[in-house]
């Protein structure tokens, strides 16, 4: 497993290095449970951050430091002042940290770019519901237990408009 904390203090130094100030960052969480994400930056009320790294960068041999570094300090720039979306000032510290240091820094990041081809989870879940309408046979697909999936039958279908949803277990 890489050393987390390593990649951390240097990702905060190489940001700082050439004149961007981040947030107040409280708290920073190895996530074991993320699938989809590679990191994750919430603001709290009080302005402060939190981050979250999925540990799958971590633990995983085949993705470089430097592709660990990436999402660190993608996670970072959200902290930056008016930098929660992926736009403006977000875009252009991204770029600059690209240029000075070789990164790949972006919005999205396949498994492919972190050197990890075609990456699927471990414990990927299965599909476990679907909802197919009897009007115009759209089709849904749920992995987890939701809101829709408990009352299915209030839901308009988004193509036909009809409720008349049939729903099968996977």
């Amino acid at each position: 497993m890489k050393n987390f904390e390593k990649l951390i203090n240097e990702s905060l130094q190489e940001v700082t290095r050439i004149g961007i100030k981040p947030g107040v960052i409280v708290t920073w969480t190895i996530n074991k449970r993320a699938k989809t994400r590679w990191g994750l930056c919430k603001q709290n009320p009080d302005k402060t951050f939190e981050i979250q790294i999925a540990e799958k960068l971590l633990i995983d041999d085949r993705i470089s430091e430097m592709a660990c570094k990436e999402t660190i300090i993608h996670e970072i720039l959200h902290t930056c002042k008016g930098c929660m979306k992926h736009t403006g000032r977000w875009k252009y510290y991204a770029e600059v940290m690209n240029q000075v240091y070789g990164y790949n820094i972006k919005r999205v990041t396949t498994g492919a770019e972190k050197g990890v081809e075609e990456y699927t989870s471990q414990h990927s879940m299965a599909i476990k519901y679907i909802f197919t309408c009897e009007n115009c046979g759209a089709t849904i697909y749920r992995k987890r237990d939701s809101r829709f999936t408990r009352n299915y039958r209030k839901y308009g279908c988004a193509r036909c408009g009809a409720v008349a949803w049939k729903k099968e277990l996977a």
